[in-house]
């Protein structure tokens, strides 16, 4: 479960990372999107040093289960290979709004199985002292269309 939802937001990222090309590179909303960016590259490389530096100290995430983890548990399942193929992100949003900023996508995978998985993310970035960092994430499954 914890590893759908780190794909999500590797999706999330990707996503961001296209559709921010006509930003101006200091606003930011770019920041937000780079961020995102380099949370992909972690993802793919299971880079938990990566993963400590851009998380907040009192990250939180929010499975689909309900289930919480701190920062110590997502980097404990940061090391993992992810079990997602073919994930497609829908309706990516982002909205800066002073010091803080949301993301929110929705998105679909296939697990190695064959199983199909559909879900919406929702993040919360925080700027603090001048760096912005992941400070929230929920994942919840969808399962109707």
């Amino acid at each position: 479960m914890v590893r759908a939802a780190m794909v999500l937001l590797a999706c999330l990222a990707l996503a961001a990372a296209r559709a921010g090309a006509a930003e101006p590179p200091g606003s930011d909303e770019s920041a937000v999107r780079r961020l995102n960016d380099d949370y992909v590259r972690a993802f793919l490389a299971c880079d938990v040093d990566r993963f400590r530096g851009m998380l907040a100290q009192d990250f939180v995430g929010v499975l689909a289960d309900g289930r919480v983890i701190d920062k110590a548990g997502f980097l404990a399942e940061a090391a993992k290979p992810p079990d997602a193929r073919d994930l497609r992100l829908h309706d990516v949003v982002i909205r800066v709004y002073g010091d803080a900023a949301l993301i929110g996508a929705a998105a679909s995978y296939r697990r190695a199985d064959g199983s199909g998985v559909r879900t919406r993310y929702t993040a919360v970035c925080v700027r603090r002292d001048g760096r912005w960092e992941i400070a929230w994430v929920q994942w919840t499954r969808v399962t109707a269309p």
